[in-house]
């Protein structure tokens, strides 16, 4: 009977550890609890939330007086229906894009995978606000919602973060 109690309480200590260090946080990783997602930006970089439209927007470090333009990451999402899929929704956000933007212009599109799921990578240029600008876009759809991480800065700096903007990427991942 002794030996019985004591494996019992074993065996509960371990799925207890277990439980408490599945639900642990990544130090450092910023977690969306509402639409179940989490990425990492670098620690110099800003977060902001729930700013135009956006779940989170990672801002580059402002490099100086002249820089006119921080380079950043945002995440958007929204629930989509049963019949929409991957290609449908990247379709949408283009024609989209085309119409609130000006000198829209599609430089790539192709299937990758983020997260164990298939994505949509697409890069492009565009002009909003006067400003030329050239963006590096992914598209998810899991669990009836759309995942929308967006990559932005200036063509001419674009190539410096380009590294950086894949690193962060590559760090996004979905919690449910």
């Amino acid at each position: 009977m002794k030996r019985l109690l004591s494996s019992g309480i074993i065996v509960m200590a371990i799925i207890s550890i277990v439980m408490v260090s599945c639900s642990r946080k990544e130090k450092g990783r910023f977690y969306s609890d509402q639409y179940h997602f989490s990425i990492v930006f670098p620690r110099t970089w800003e977060i902001q939330q729930k700013e135009m439209g956006t779940v989170v927007i990672g801002l580059s470090p402002e490099e100086g007086l002249k820089d006119d333009f921080r380079e950043n990451i945002t995440i958007t999402t929204e629930e989509v229906g049963d019949d929409v899929t991957l290609e449908k929704y990247f379709d949408i956000s283009q024609e989209n894009m085309k119409n609130y933007s000006k000198d829209y212009r599609l430089l790539y599109k192709s299937y990758t995978w983020l997260a164990k799921k298939q994505a949509i990578v697409a890069g492009f240029t565009y002009t909003m606000s006067g400003l030329k600008l050239k963006a590096l876009q992914y598209y998810i759809i899991h669990n009836k919602r759309a995942y929308v991480i967006t990559c932005t800065g200036l063509p001419h700096t674009f190539g410096r973060y380009e590294g950086r903007f894949l690193t962060i990427v590559r760090s996004f991942r979905l919690e449910k």
